[in-house]
């Protein structure tokens, strides 16, 4: 070919050889634009910051929010949250649902592939959900729950079917999990997934891929970088690197507030210096998420309402609200509601009479000290928090709050005491139940699903359920919401399921708080609607643009 093609340059006059090697440049120009993504923008380096540290960049496996954060960006699922929409879309394969609501069919899109090359195939898919997530060795109790008892199989080289025994409406808010390739991942026992070393240089399918490795120097900060997968199955991002940084310390950080473009995730004592920063600018948002003090209602006084009622009444929110800024009142667990239509009225005079009722009394005449029941047992209970697991004591909101309920609470006769416990024995005291009532926080993610938080079945060592609530009115109701993607049913049914949860008083809840993106206002694009996890500021990250 290339000899022709000489043969007839030769043939040419002069003018035209100069005309031909003219257009051969352009065309040379114009082919090399394409493989190296003409139409793209190159708005060159984003740079986030934020406290904490990355442990593992495996989707199957993140341990923080930090390590979600750059997952997302790594990685693809069948599905992905759109967070402008508020709901899962369909990402790397097209879905279909049969008439019963029970067989999800997957198949994958044209052109999709790996940071490595490779094409993304049924293997891919089988492997991450069945081979990995459902393998006895799999750590991660959360999704390996999400996927017990679900029928997985490969149908062709595109085609994955999943098959539930009974219909469930949150399904697909599982299916947003990264895929892993079988050929990077496949030789890697499924025990030892965790700690390998492959998570060093993880290789996924999303829109930005590994350029250096996660390092963090002799003061605990850590650096890595990304740059942008030029086949990208949903478009090239305009900015070319993300560098990701994280510090030990929100002090640390705003110290270093110049070397970066945004920060993730505000709160607490940095928002309000970093609101007195006129080169930066605070974009509010919340999460599906609220702080409770969960009663344990299968022990000592905590079985009785009556004791729950006055606990709860004598709560002015109002006045905590004052001492925790960038938070507001929570009292139901249905975040799908409307909160302002679910107000506990604190009231004195209740919780003093619930108590008086069910026969706790003083001896002082005065009404002062502990209350006593009838057989002369002090009204005393245990209140339990962990400490923050990155040891930061900048914010102390739990010991706060923890110290607002004893006050409270003792103010009507009830002896609190206060005990923390390391953050590492979480598992043990809650597998245990070793608590009267349990300061935490709870996040609902991306379904809103209440079945692992208050359906009996959960009452377990191994379940969520941390107040041991047992309603079987309640549990039919979370499980129709479960069943029916019905929206209108949905819609009906849980205002009822609030109203059994408020009667019968499992816990107090407190509030859900609100978090900042920081920026400088270069990039443009973000979106903060309906996030379920500070990740999904990223969900169109491939979009954003510099405003320069």
């Amino acid at each position: 070919m290339f000899r022709d093609f000489f043969r007839t340059i030769r043939s040419y006059s002069l003018g035209e050889r100069l005309a031909s090697v003219v257009l051969a440049i352009v065309f040379l120009v114009s082919t090399l634009a394409v493989f190296s993504g003409e139409g793209v923008r190159d708005d060159g380096a984003y740079v986030e910051a934020n406290v904490g540290r990355i442990f593992v960049l495996n989707p199957l496996l993140n341990v923080n929010e930090l390590d979600r954060d750059v997952s997302q960006l790594l990685f693809s699922g069948l599905m992905r949250y759109d967070a402008e929409k508020g709901k899962m879309v369909e990402d790397l394969a097209k879905v279909t649902l049969n008439e019963a609501q029970t067989v999800y069919t997957f198949t994958l899109k044209d052109n999709i592939y790996f940071h490595n090359g490779d094409p993304m195939t049924a293997d891919d898919v089988y492997f991450t959900f069945h081979d990995l997530i459902q393998s006895e060795e799999f750590s991660n109790s959360i999704l390996k729950a999400n996927f017990g008892g679900v029928s997985i199989v490969k149908k062709d080289a595109k085609t994955v079917q999943f098959e539930l025994d009974q219909p469930n409406s949150f399904f697909t808010a599982n299916m947003n999990v990264g895929i892993l390739s079988k050929a990077v991942y496949g030789d890697v026992p499924v025990g030892e997934l965790f700690t390998h070393e492959v998570n060093k240089r993880p290789v996924g399918s999303g829109p930005y891929q590994m350029e250096d490795e996660y390092v963090v120097n002799s003061r605990g900060d850590g650096k890595l970088t990304l740059r942008r997968f030029e086949t990208y199955h949903a478009g090239v991002a305009n900015i070319r690197t993300i560098v990701y940084k994280t510090f030990t310390t929100a002090e640390r950080l705003v110290g270093n507030i110049d070397e970066v473009d945004a920060i993730g995730k505000v709160s607490g004592d940095m928002a309000d210096i970093l609101a007195n920063n006129d080169s930066v600018k605070l974009h509010s948002y919340q999460l599906p998420q609220y702080k409770a003090a969960f009663f344990n209602t299968s022990t000592g006084f905590m079985k009785e309402r009556s004791v729950r009622l006055a606990l709860l009444k004598s709560l002015k929110k109002e006045d905590l609200l004052k001492l925790l800024p960038h938070k507001t009142e929570v009292d139901t667990p249905l975040m799908d509601l409307d909160q302002l239509q679910w107000v506990n009225k604190a009231s004195l005079n209740e919780a003093q009479g619930a108590l008086f009722d069910a026969g706790y009394k003083y001896d002082d005449p005065k009404k002062k000290g502990i209350r006593k029941n009838k057989k002369g047992v002090p009204l005393r209970v245990k209140l339990v928090y962990f400490e923050r697991a990155d040891k930061d004591k900048s914010e102390n909101e739990d010991e706060i709050t923890a110290q607002f309920l004893k006050t409270s609470w003792e103010a009507i006769g009830v002896s609190v005491d206060i005990v923390v416990h390391p953050a590492e024995s979480r598992t043990e005291i809650v597998s245990a139940r070793t608590y009267d009532v349990l300061l935490t926080g709870e996040s609902l993610g991306y379904d809103l699903d209440t079945y692992f938080f208050w359906h009996s079945t959960q009452a377990t060592e191994v379940g969520s359920n941390l107040s041991n609530y047992r309603n079987f009115s309640a549990d039919a109701l979370i499980e129709d919401i479960r069943r029916y993607v019905d929206d209108a049913r949905k819609t009906k049914r849980l205002p009822q399921l609030a109203q059994i949860i408020q009667g019968d008083i499992p816990a107090v809840f407190l509030y859900r708080p609100t978090y900042f993106y920081a920026t400088r206002e270069k990039f443009t694009g973000y979106k903060l609607n309906h996030l379920a996890f500070p990740a999904d500021r990223f969900y169109n990250i491939q979009l954003w643009t510099h405003t320069k």
